[in-house]
């Protein structure tokens, strides 16, 4: 049989023009580029084994058999690798950076090494090939099967890209989907026309469109310095936060290079620039060097090299002299370095820019040469914190807190007996901001001392207003914070708020988590002892979420023991938490105290928890937080809600 090799020999020519090239720059040494230089010498190598293969089978002699068996095995063996690691850069594109695990392994080699095994078989089976008496190249029954594998990773290569298109480009998605269509033409073209050598000149197209749309070096070069570009850099970025791995940045910010382009050129500032450019590739080659504006750099650091002491190391050198045409510019150059340890705080790419805005605006003005740690997080904190801050500033000088009430239902009583104060911030420019959110900032900044003041100047003021007594309410409950509860004057302010409204002591509450207990220790002791004289009783918050709740209990004079609705929630599915509420509701009974379940939403919850002894009970299954005239308007009906609920 008589090949015909010009398709191959144009195909060697553009895959070697593509690999010398590709190979001529860096690259960020990612999975997909890893294999796509590996596809590059594979297809050349199928194009070599090609020609050598057809070459041999127009010169068989049968002395050389031998020799022609092998040639042909070796061009068998490379050029069905090819679709093998195409599907294996279908799937780097779609899963950068990720190791191939055991079920993609098995998907994407085992075909070929079934394939591999038939090939070298053919010696002594004739499976792929085989010379006859006249030397002669034949076909064997085999090759049907090394094009049906070839078909299965063109396939497989496309399903795995049209089942993740929406993490895809159109670019990504176009590469694959090209190299499928064209590679299931080609191959049966060449299985019904042997004596067009197709395939090869196939590969190198696909090379050639994969490399002018994924790969090209130039879209992502930085050429005035040798790094990579500010696209490239966003990029690596989106696919590492995507694929969540772990990594740490150096931006450098070099501040001096306008005064070098005015007084001594731009081509010499454009020397500096190239001359920073090589020294932070020297600090490590493992690292990615971006440039991403005029006069900013990025150190792109995998989470396993060591890279605190990289900023160190930045601003030794330049506090040294840099040179350019024998002219010492030590005084004109120095530089501002942002610094993220750990890249789990960095959510977007948008993130990044705005951290390190927002750090060079702020720092940059006081010293030269210093390295700033940032970190989304801690500055998206920082806004919030200062969001907060102001309206709770507002809401102390306008008095705008609002205090919700959520009734507390009595299984003795099949009423509501009770009611917890529930403090609300709710900001004109803001919204709703909830309390886990501005009570820790207040307790921080000390407002919570006049939050709670406030809060309990309306209980006072709703009770003297709505007398929810008349309505079968025995006592309101009200949260006492850490804060609070360090303060010398809190016994006699909060005391003079409750007189001033002339409110009987025993119809407040006081709430104290266990938190707040172990921090005040005796403090606390004294502060409650001084409050049940006057007839206030106690409540021990949260019960169930901290680590010495027994010592509280026997320590402090509390009345009522709230149990958190997370030890309420498991008894739904863990038989051993339903136990554990047994024995702990049993345990504060003995000590001749009140038990109050929290988090009760649903008929189940409330019946089992009456049948084990909870005196009360508070969640959404009754009512959630209400305003004032809501709760109003609910706890007049007690009579009738506890008829429900008995019934």
């Amino acid at each position: 049989m008589k090949w015909i090799i010009h398709y191959d020999i144009v195909a060697f020519a553009i895959i070697a023009i593509i690999l010398i090239v590709y190979s001529a720059f860096n690259h960020i040494k990612t999975f997909s580029n890893k294999v796509y230089a590996v596809l590059l010498w594979v297809s050349l190598l199928s194009t070599i084994t090609d020609i050598s293969a057809a070459f041999a089978g127009s010169f068989y002699n049968p002395q050389n058999h031998a020799f022609f068996i092998i040639v042909n095995l070796i061009h068998f063996v490379v050029q069905n690798l090819v679709p093998c690691i195409y599907c294996l850069f279908a799937y780097a594109i779609v899963y950068e950076n990720s190791k191939l695990n055991k079920k993609w392994f098995c998907i994407i080699f085992v075909p070929y090494i079934i394939n591999f095994l038939l090939i070298i078989s053919t010696p002594f089976t004739n499976a792929c090939f085989y010379y006859d008496s006249l030397g002669v190249y034949h076909r064997g029954n085999g090759q049907f099967f090394t094009y049906t594998i070839a078909i299965y990773y063109v396939i497989t290569s496309c399903f795995i890209v049209l089942h993740n298109i929406k993490k895809l480009s159109k670019t990504q998605s176009l590469s694959v989907i090209f190299y499928t269509a064209e590679s299931i033409i080609l191959n049966l073209i060449q299985l019904f026309f042997s004596q067009f050598l197709l395939q090869e000149i196939g590969i190198a197209f696909a090379m050639f469109f994969i490399y002018i749309t994924l790969q090209n070096p130039l879209e992502y070069m930085d050429l005035q310095t040798g790094t990579f570009n500010r696209n490239l850099f966003k990029k690596t970025i989106e696919s590492k936060l995507s694929q969540k791995i772990d990594f740490s940045i150096v931006c450098i910010q070099v501040e001096g290079l306008t005064y070098i382009n005015e007084k001594f050129g731009i081509s010499n500032g454009n020397y500096l620039l190239k001359e920073i450019s090589s020294f932070l590739h020297s600090l490590n080659k493992k690292n990615d060097i971006f440039r991403i504006s005029n006069r900013q750099f990025v150190l792109l650091c995998p989470a396993k090299i060591q890279s605190e002491n990289y900023p160190l190391q930045i601003i030794e050198k330049f506090k040294k002299p840099f040179y350019f045409s024998d002219i010492n510019v030590f005084s004109y150059l120095w530089a501002y370095i942002c610094y993220f340890e750990n890249s789990k705080n960095i959510h977007s790419v948008s993130d990044f820019f705005t951290i390190v805005d927002s750090s060079f605006s702020e720092y940059k003005s006081k010293n030269k040469n210093k390295i700033i740690y940032a970190s989304s997080d801690i500055l998206d904190k920082r806004r919030r914190e200062n969001i907060i801050h102001q309206a709770i500033t507002n809401a102390i000088e306008n008095r705008t807190f609002q205090v919700y009430f959520q009734p507390i239902y009595s299984t003795v009583d099949n009423c509501y007996t009770n009611m917890e104060a529930l403090v609300r911030l709710i900001d004109d420019n803001h919204g709703f901001i909830p309390p886990d959110e501005f009570i820790p900032i207040a307790e921080k900044n000390g407002d919570i001392i006049a939050i709670g003041e406030i809060v309990l100047e309306k209980v006072c003021e709703f009770t003297e207003l709505y007398h929810p007594q008349d309505y079968g309410i025995k006592r309101i409950h009200v949260n006492l914070s850490v804060v609070q509860c360090m303060q010398e004057n809190i016994t006699a302010s909060l005391s003079n708020i409750i007189k001033r409204h002339n409110i009987p002591f025993g119809f407040i509450d006081f709430e104290i988590t266990e938190t707040t207990a172990d921090n005040t220790n005796d403090r606390l002791e004294k502060i409650m002892n001084i409050f049940k004289e006057q007839g206030i009783d106690f409540s021990l918050d949260d019960y169930g979420t901290g680590y010495s709740n027994q010592t509280n209990i026997m320590k402090y004079p509390y009345s009522i023991v709230k149990i958190d609705k997370s030890m309420v929630w498991a008894c739904d599915t863990n038989p051993k938490a339903l136990i554990s509420l047994k024995h702990t509701i049993s345990m504060i009974r003995e000590l001749n105290m009140t038990v109050l379940a929290e988090g009760v939403e649903t008929e189940k919850q409330r019946i089992f928890l009456k049948n084990i002894g909870c005196e009360y009970l508070q969640g959404f299954y009754f009512s959630k937080p209400q305003p004032k005239d809501d709760v109003i308007d609910i706890i007049k009906h007690n009579k009738i809600i506890g008829e429900l609920v008995n019934a």
